[in-house]
């Protein structure tokens, strides 16, 4: 039986609920990543449709690219300061 548009809209809530208290207490390198996450799918879900298989590959991995650097400037920060090359 189809879930009607309120049991829906409930889970939705209860899911969306879920999300930040499941974030709470987590750094904030890894709130970037949820983040940068989240835009990703968003903009794939805007996308879809839109353009051709191989344009949302290059898009998809495009956004990929950008969220692992993302990832990496956070982890490596200071680096060379930490661990200075002798």
């Amino acid at each position: 039986m189809p879930l009607s548009i309120l049991d829906r809209q409930i889970n939705k809530l209860e899911m969306e609920k879920t999300i930040l208290e499941e974030s709470k207490g987590l750094s904030i390198s890894a709130l970037r990543e949820i983040l940068d996450f989240v835009r990703f799918i968003k903009s794939k879900r805007m996308n879809e449709g839109r353009m051709e298989p191989i344009d949302n590959v290059k898009r998809e991995l495009s956004e990929l690219d950008k969220a692992s650097l993302t990832h990496l400037e956070a982890e490596f920060k200071d680096y060379k300061e930490l661990y200075p090359y002798e």
